[in-house]
């Protein structure tokens, strides 16, 4: 039997999958004992290493790659995590400077608010490190690792790149006197090199084996869900977690709405997601935690940990509880952590047009979306039957499936989702549940415009 493997560099670890067209699937994942070049490349060859126990290096017949995408990894050894605060007043300068018809015309989108965009980050890298000439992302770093080839796809450098010419807009590049060596863009599905001698010695991929670019780790997770076609609903967990639809053209006032392999992805992505759920695990009894808790004034949480992106975009903004009594119990705090996520994802909903009785059914894939306590809530707020994706490391299969068709052995995406991609029954609506829901929500989001200001003021202390 013939595998194809996907490897998904994400923010914490990295999963490998191997798959096979007929749908039988093996993988492994390993945490990095360090966020940086060496510890990415050290959990891969340990995660491969424990893959090789369960099927032969030789039935691998090609390799695809996703990774995370806004981390920067500079020639002068810079690493700029996607997190990063860095690119603030850059981003300001930029969108001062070109209008959002420009956008659209350079790079197919408009520019959304987010540093960790390339521009941004780019025109960063230019004035706080002047020794720096030559600039990729995690996944061209991984790809040069592997073949000696150092290719990236247009999905990964959104932003910059425009997906139907694949080429960086040298109009914006210029404009903002950005010199730095950029790797060369082709399709998700092109060839971009074979494994080499070295890579073979130290991963056990057999050498000569084709490596296909692949494309950023959301687009990756997306595929992995099935999420192609033009008014489907997604929500993709993680670190973060993305909330949209793929709609059928670009929507201008949106968060972020730029192209996709069919359509366009049009969504917000929080920014504390993933941490504020291991801050629960971490602190209370989440195990103790039932959707019935809503009910008994469990207090409510802003999970902004880390800050937040969509749709405040507030680095400063942070943790809250409000409403604890003396009657408060770590299951009730543990509850409205998890309930602040799926509120944050609403937050996003409401701003997008997609609330309670707008969208048909949502398709949930992630990490998060094994939590049938969470789904139920999702289901209920929005009053609409909640689709979980059987496989949850939706990136890594997304990345098998693209080296896939790009090897032939499915003509079109849509083939390849159709045959691999499972799920399991919808979890319905609780209507007691959703109403009593939607009631906390109200209160969940005026609390951010009443600690706004709070926020600033605290970061300063």
């Amino acid at each position: 039997m013939s595998y194809y493997l996907g490897i998904d560099l994400g923010t914490s670890g990295v999963k490998v999958m191997a798959a096979s067209p007929e749908g039988t699937i093996h993988k492994e994942k390993a945490p990095y004992r360090e966020a940086a070049p060496w510890g990415w490349l050290e959990a891969m060859e340990t995660a491969l290493g424990r893959l090789w126990q369960k099927l032969s290096p030789a039935q691998v017949a090609a390799v695809s790659l996703s990774s995370q995408v806004g981390t920067y990894l500079t020639d002068d050894g810079e690493v700029i995590g996607w997190q990063s605060a860095a690119g603030a007043q850059e981003l300001s300068e930029i969108k001062s400077q070109v209008t959002q018809a420009a956008f659209l015309s350079e790079i197919g989108m408009a520019h959304p608010d987010l540093i960790s965009y390339p521009l941004p980050r780019l025109l960063y890298v230019k004035r706080h490190h002047p020794n720096a000439k030559r600039v990729c992302m995690p996944k061209e770093f991984l790809m040069e690792t592997l073949t000696g080839e150092s290719i990236t796809d247009p999905f990964s450098y959104r932003g910059l790149c425009h997906p139907s010419t694949r080429r960086y807009s040298a109009s914006l590049l210029n404009r903002f006197g950005i010199d730095l060596s950029l790797p060369p863009v082709a399709d998700p599905t092109d060839l971009g090199g074979r494994i080499t001698p070295a890579a073979a010695l130290r991963f056990g991929i057999p050498e000569g084996t084709p490596v296909y670019p692949g494309c950023n780790d959301f687009f990756a997770g997306l595929l992995g869900m099935g999420v192609l076609s033009p008014g489907t609903v997604f929500e993709l967990s993680g670190t973060s977690e993305h909330f949209g639809a793929i709609t059928s053209a670009p929507v201008p006032e949106s968060f972020v709405s730029g192209p996709y392999f069919e359509g366009c992805a049009t969504y917000g992505g929080t920014k504390s997601s993933g941490p504020s759920i291991n801050y629960a695990i971490r602190e209370f009894d989440i195990g103790e935690v039932t959707t019935r808790l809503a009910f008994e004034k469990a207090p409510i949480f802003l999970p902004y940990l880390a800050g937040e992106r969509a749709p405040i975009f507030d680095e400063t903004a942070r943790g809250v509880f409000f409403g604890i009594s003396p009657e408060t119990r770590q299951s009730h705090m543990a509850y409205a952590v998890m309930e602040g996520v799926v509120f944050s994802l609403y937050h996003i909903a409401a701003r997008l047009g997609l609330s309670c009785g707008r969208v048909p059914a949502i398709l949930v894939g992630g990490g998060a979306a094994m939590d049938l306590r969470m789904n139920k809530m999702k289901a209920s707020l929005w009053n609409t039957p909640v689709i979980r994706a059987r496989e949850t490391d939706s990136s890594a299969l997304g990345a098998c499936i693209l080296a896939m068709v790009g090897h032939g052995v499915f003509p079109t995406l849509g083939d390849a989702v159709s045959a691999l991609v499972a799920y399991d029954d919808p979890v319905e609506p609780d209507p007691a549940l959703g109403e009593r829901l939607r009631a906390r929500f109200e209160i969940y989001q005026d609390l951010y415009p009443s600690l706004k200001g709070n926020f600033e003021a605290f970061s300063k202390l």
